[in-house]
């Protein structure tokens, strides 16, 4: 055999194990990180979501060789070309956008919101070159549309894809996996339609079907994919929700969404958010 084709050969094999590893390595950091600063579901303004120690996470960051300063540096030299495909390259950007959302508010803490003025005179964050992928810059928008939707074509991704706020699907506390990212997704989709403040609400008495203004921004995602964001949706709901939307016309609104950060401090009773809407 040719040299160059066993070079070709070995590298072809060593691909994958090196994704892996990689993976592995910001999984493992990352996980250390929600390990460490993830709290349970709080009430924010009445809505239940689960929360962060944003004030415990800037004050460490700023320590000298601090997670948050190892998951950037792991995260700059991780090799694109390796996690282009596959349940390990979809998991790694999930994960990585989430960090990503956390990191643009640890920047500029304290904010009470990814949208404050602090992070973006327009406020609009995603547009704002925030993480470094192996030598390229990213923005939250190129990683979710341009890297995740677009290479995946997952609309479950929309539900696990966290902007750091209350109204936003709730980040669980362990970081996505190849091996088990096809319940993680299911069970996070799952758990946003059950939320009655922020996913989904049935009235069947008004016939008013209130869902997150996220399904209304993603709208064409659903229509293209699952035939509508009621087909979507059917199979995440109990048996009895599900035949009554199937068999009843219903008027579909949307919640406001509310920009307010997963921060504990805001939980209710707490402080007070000055966040606008």
């Amino acid at each position: 055999m040719c040299l160059f084709c066993v070079q070709a050969w070995l590298t072809a094999g060593m691909a994958p194990l090196l994704a892996a590893e990689q993976g592995d390595d910001f999984a493992r950091l990352y996980g250390t990180l929600l390990a460490d600063y993830w709290r349970p579901a709080v009430s924010i303004h009445g809505i239940e979501t689960t929360a962060f120690d944003y004030r415990q996470m800037a004050t460490d960051a700023g320590q000298a060789d601090s997670l948050v300063s190892r998951i950037l540096e792991t995260l700059r030299h991780v090799d694109t070309e390796v996690v282009q495909s596959g349940e390990l390259a979809k998991a790694f950007w999930i994960n990585v956008y989430n960090f990503s959302a956390m990191h643009l508010v640890l920047q500029h803490y304290p904010v009470d919101s990814i949208r404050s003025l602090k992070i973006s005179l327009v406020k609009y964050p995603w547009s704002k070159k925030i993480i470094d992928v192996g030598g390229q810059r990213y923005t939250l928008g190129e990683i979710e549309k341009q890297v995740l939707l677009k290479r995946f074509g997952d609309a479950r991704i929309v539900f696990a894809v966290s902007c750091a706020a209350v109204s936003c699907p709730d980040q669980g506390r362990e970081p996505f996996t190849a091996q088990k990212l096809d319940v993680q997704l299911d069970t996070l989709v799952h758990r946003f339609l059950r939320n009655p403040d922020k996913g989904l609400r049935l009235d069947r008495q008004s016939g008013i079907l209130t869902l997150s203004m996220i399904l209304k921004k993603e709208a064409q995602l659903f229509s293209d994919g699952y035939g509508g964001v009621t087909e979507f949706i059917l199979p995440y709901l109990d048996k009895e929700a599900a035949q009554w939307l199937q068999s009843h016309p219903v008027r579909i609104e949307y919640f406001s969404h509310d920009w307010t950060l997963n921060d504990i401090r805001f939980a209710d009773g707490g402080e007070r958010s000055a966040t606008e809407y």
